[in-house]
């Protein structure tokens, strides 16, 4: 990998104002205003919601700073910079890498905003539910990084941020990130493990309900993982195709 590339590439993304208002400040803003109405409610296992809501709200910020890259990869097949990229002593697998690599640290501090925002909200957690649940939502990003790369070899500079934009409402909603599915209908509740998004909260909030069940939400994300990277791959191994 090279490093240097991935500097100036977490760089680039730092300086987006996009970066800072749709990755942290939405799912703060809506921590704030889901954690205010469930905050004081109990859910499954006598947890409170608003442990919850931060849980979910930090997956949804993570999944938000994973997915941002599709839109980068897109910008740069439209303007020719793959085709350049090509040209360097850069292969195929760092580029990709890179980009991934970039994903992971943007996810990172999302996180660590929303459970600022917890702490300072009155969330009570032991120091390793802390600890672990922030790792395990930001290793649990990884497959929406991917599935960012992914929309962005395959769609348009103009349009894949309208992509991401319309496919993170339904992962954040029937995800059930949104609001606690305790609170919601049982049918929603059902539907909701069919998404990425269940799983990645799960993983989340299991170092504070102990609800077991690991080995199946590790399982299905990885899932979530191999099957777009495989996609990915050969896309990119095909070479940059003409966009119009």
């Amino acid at each position: 990998m090279n490093l240097v590339y991935l500097r100036l590439e977490i760089l680039r993304i730092i300086r987006s104002p996009q970066f800072a208002l749709f990755t942290i400040a939405v799912p703060l803003g809506m921590f704030l205003l889901f954690g205010g109405l469930f905050g004081d409610q109990v859910g499954a296992g006598g947890i409170k919601a608003s442990v919850t809501t931060m849980i979910n709200m930090g997956a949804y910020g993570a999944m938000s700073g994973a997915l941002f890259t599709g839109t980068r990869v897109a910008t740069e097949r439209t303007d020719g910079w793959q085709r350049q990229l090509r040209l360097t002593p850069m292969r195929g697998p760092g580029y990709l890498a890179v980009k991934i690599a970039s994903s992971m640290a943007m996810a990172l501090p999302v996180v660590l905003v929303i459970f600022a925002a917890g702490a300072l909200r009155g969330v009570q957690l032991t120091a390793a539910q802390w600890l672990l649940s922030g790792v395990s939502l930001w290793l649990g990003a990884l497959p929406f990084a991917v599935l960012g790369l992914l929309l962005g070899l395959f769609g348009k500079g103009d349009t894949v941020g309208a992509m991401t934009g319309a496919l993170m409402l339904p992962l954040g909603v029937f995800g059930g990130l949104w609001m606690p599915l305790a609170f919601l209908p049982e049918w929603m509740t059902a539907l909701a493990h069919f998404f990425p998004t269940y799983w990645l909260g799960r993983v989340g909030t299991l170092p504070v309900d102990h609800a077991g069940g690991l080995g199946l939400a590790v399982g299905v994300l990885a899932a979530w993982l191999v099957v777009p990277a495989l996609v990915v791959v050969r896309r990119f191994r095909l070479g940059p195709v003409k966009v119009a």
